[in-house]
């Protein structure tokens, strides 16, 4: 119908084929599971818009993935009757991968990450792992309702062809021109580790059918000759759900391979969950909880929700209202006879079975959770690291598992480089201690290091070091650990009267009463900047440090809200100098003699920047700082104004 296009991929597109055609020649087999996972994914969609679509009238037990091999040829074809694609989805979809991930997945491999094929499953490549044993792929599709078809072929190089044709049958078909070493022959001058594999032997596209895609809900037929020059089909999958099977007679390899073609994570999965509820409600779930996080977990992109059966049919992909937000990385697949097969997105969201369904497993999961903390820490500890900042958002997503929530979460703490819970820290809390003391930023080295920290670290008090986005909520939604209320060690409420227990009767600087003049010609300079100038009961070592005024939100509030998109004004924070410090002592001094002495105004300036700069954060005028600096370093250094 068109003449035959050349088009030049793009260059991360170029740089990830010759990655998997130079570089990723370990476990050569992954390339089948995963053209079979997206005809997999193909026929799905197939099957979801033939329940609204009578145009589309397929009878279930026709749809089927094919694989013809000919070993003359030196081919494999992998054909489904999926959806199929039009001649622009072709293009969008293959003649460029970059929204997949792809330069990302260049790049691991390029840093070394050395992962291989296990790392195409994870950055959404699969349909390039062709290439890691064609030297040639030609792919033929017709999509459903489309007035034509699409040929496009690549040998990997700097281009491919596309072209529009006369359409053909519904789906997708995907011949591989096999490289010898996929042909079961040695390449010349090949070092690779792996020996050659011969993808065109029905035996061996029979192993790595039943290693990888044995649970693929649609057939998997290979053509095979018989005696006499006749063709015959075998179906090398069994099909069964893996869900309605004995827990006794199914190895956990196999739950692995099942979360693989699930998750498109070719990982292993941390932890299986096994559900099955009798009574008033009946279903039976298989849940996994990831090893790590995928690169979309934060985008509305992210594949979420639980695949989901009616009576082993087929409904929905992605049924989101099975899980609360906050755990929205869970995988699996639920089933149940009672829910109706015509259930759709919209009646999901208020069904009544639906809630007791996802109350249940949300239960599970944490349960799950719990154990992996008190019997495996080091795997939860991990866990955390990946998907903490997520689960703690179930403090505004699930309120009623609050109490479940609290014992789960893992802090950063002073006490050691190690994770923490809220319960261990109250057991290590002194009696007398009068508040769980906790201090948020966005690293954290710069929170170890914080001048807000100093009297607290004096007196031997704990305090949690908080880095995730969403922790000022988990604050105030913890509210207490052990009886004690959390305080932030920001606060201009707490005062741990830091001199007191550093220099008992020794000289702690001069008195509020002798310093007054002095912190009231600060604050004067800083008015614009700060709401109060103001001493110290909580800096031993730093000369100044900013504090929240009380009832105001924090500095990381305010951040946090203006990048969502939401206007908040930031209000004044509250400046705390060190009456023991040298610097005080000084400006005292200077400020005795000639309270209008302009360097006074010059260190009003460098401890609001300096202060700033001590939580991360840059100087309020960065120009203004250097310039401010380099003045008073002349002065300092014995230099003329």
């Amino acid at each position: 119908m068109s003449a035959r296009r050349e088009r030049k991929f793009k260059a991360e597109t170029r740089k990830l084929l010759d990655l998997m055609i130079h570089s990723v020649y370990t476990q050569r087999e992954a390339f089948l599971r995963e053209l079979i996972s997206n005809a997999s994914d193909a026929i799905d969609k197939a099957r979801i818009i033939a329940l609204t679509d009578d145009s589309l009238a397929v009878d279930p037990a026709d749809y089927a993935i094919d694989l013809v091999p000919d070993r003359d040829a030196g081919t494999l074809t992998i054909r489904d009757n999926g959806i199929g694609m039009t001649y622009d989805e072709v293009a969008d979809n293959i003649g460029t991968i970059a929204r997949s991930g792809s330069e990302a997945f260049a790049a691991a491999l390029d840093g070394g990450e050395g992962a291989g094929a296990e790392l195409i499953g994870r950055f959404g490549v699969g349909f390039y792992s062709a290439f890691m044993v064609a030297e040639r792929v030609e792919l033929a599709t017709t999509k459903h309702g489309a007035d034509h078809g699409v040929q496009w072929s690549s040998e990997g190089g700097e281009s491919y062809h596309i072209a529009r044709t006369e359409p053909g049958p519904r789906g997708t078909s995907i011949t591989l021109h096999l490289r010898p070493a996929a042909r079961g022959q040695a390449e010349p001058g090949s070092d690779e580790g792996e020996p050659p594999q011969d993808f065109t032997d029905p035996d061996v596209l029979r192993t790595v059918v039943k290693r990888h895609s044995d649970f693929v809900a649609f057939p998997i037929r290979l053509e095979v000759p018989r005696e006499g020059g006749d063709m015959a089909t075998d179906v090398l999958n069994t099909r069964q759900p893996i869900w309605t099977r004995s827990q006794d007679d199914v190895p956990e390899e196999s739950y692995h391979d099942f979360y693989r073609h699930i998750a498109h994570d070719w990982r292993p999965p941390l932890s299986t969950i096994r559900v099955k509820a009798e009574g008033t409600l009946e279903y039976t779930a298989l849940l996994f909880l990831p090893t790590e996080p995928p690169m979309d977990l934060y985008t509305a992109e992210h594949r979420r929700g639980l695949q989901l059966y009616v009576r082993r049919v087929f409904i929905m992909e992605e049924a989101r209202e099975l899980l609360p937000e906050h755990l929205r990385f869970v995988r699996g697949v639920l089933d149940s006879p009672d829910l109706p097969l015509s259930i759709s997105r919209e009646a999901i969201q208020e069904d009544a079975r639906v809630n007791a369904i996802r109350r249940h497993l949300t239960r599970k999961v944490h349960d799950e959770l719990a154990r992996l903390l008190n019997a495996e820490r080091e795997r939860y500890e991990g866990f955390w690291q990946g998907f903490g900042s997520v689960v703690k958002e179930g403090f505004a997503h699930a309120p009623e598992a609050s109490d479940k929530l609290r014992e789960l979460v893992l802090s950063r703490s002073t006490y050691r480089e190690g994770w923490t819970t809220l319960a261990e820290y109250a057991a290590r809390m002194p009696e007398d201690q009068e508040a769980v003391y906790y201090l948020i930023g966005e690293r954290l080295e710069t929170l170890r290091a914080a001048p807000q920290l100093e009297a607290l670290r004096a007196r031997g008090i704990e305090v949690l070091l908080l880095t995730d986005a969403v922790d000022e909520w988990v604050v105030a939604a913890v509210g207490e650990v052990g009886g004690k209320r959390l305080l932030s060690a920001a606060s201009a409420e707490l005062k741990p009267k830091a001199a007191e227990v550093l220099t008992p009767g020794g000289d702690g600087g001069p008195g509020a009463e002798a310093l007054a003049g002095l912190v009231g010609r600060l604050g004067g300079i800083l008015a614009e900047r700060v709401a109060q100038v103001r001493l110290s009961e909580r800096l031993v070592d730093s000369a100044a440090c900013l504090v929240d005024a009380e009832g105001a939100p924090s500095a990381r509030t305010v951040r946090l809200m203006q990048a969502m998109g939401q206007p908040m004004a930031a209000p004044k924070r509250i400046l705390e100098l060190n009456p023991g410090h040298a610097l005080i002592k000084r400006l005292h001094a200077i400020h005795t003699v000639s309270p209008n002495d302009n360097r006074i105004e010059d260190a009003a300036e460098l401890l609001y920047d300096l202060a700033l700069i001590a939580e991360g954060e840059p100087p309020s005028d960065a120009a203004a700082f250097a310039r401010r600096a380099t003045r008073v370093m002349a002065k300092a250094l014995g230099g003329e104004d």
